[in-house]
């Protein structure tokens, strides 16, 4: 499995930079694909009050490809259990987030300590952020557009 990871500190955007990647996949995806564990036909995404994008899983078939995303990547024990359950399904490449430090216990160190002996992470997008709600989504797809040329090279 490849692995790319999308980065950044605690409440930066990262769930909304899978979701935006998420959207985009979706257009390009078989028309049926799972999120949050059941089998779906449309963008599935799901949002709080706030309007923000509530952390999800997916897996997408592109061409002969299995894109797995896992959004939820600020406390490791949840993430690793998500990588666990995308390499059972034999995901080709996931997109994944993890906060940004690199110290013991966090999630990044736990992907680079645990899984990338085994597993090649491709890319890290370090994500941006901005305080204006009005440009939260903007400023994130440049990292967007990197993530799914990415994935249509391979």
């Amino acid at each position: 499995m490849k692995i790319i990871l999308i980065r950044g500190t605690m409440n930066s955007g990262k769930t909304t930079t899978a979701g935006l990647v998420y959207s985009e996949l979706v257009k390009i995806s078989e028309k049926e694909h799972t999120f949050n564990g059941k089998k779906v036909t449309e963008n599935s995404l799901q949002f709080n009050k706030k309007n923000e994008v509530i952390d999800f899983t997916s897996i997408l078939i592109i061409g002969k490809l299995r894109v797995g995303i896992v959004s939820a990547g600020d406390i490791a024990i949840d993430l690793r259990s998500n990588i666990e359950i995308m390499i059972s399904l034999d995901v080709d490449i996931l997109i994944c987030c993890a906060r940004s430090r690199n110290q013991k216990g966090s999630s990044y160190r736990m992907i680079s300590d645990d899984f990338s002996k085994e597993h090649e992470i491709i890319a890290e997008f370090w994500i941006e952020f901005s305080n204006d709600y009005e440009k939260k989504d903007s400023v994130k797809q440049t990292t967007v557009k990197k993530i799914i040329d990415l994935i249509k090279s391979i």
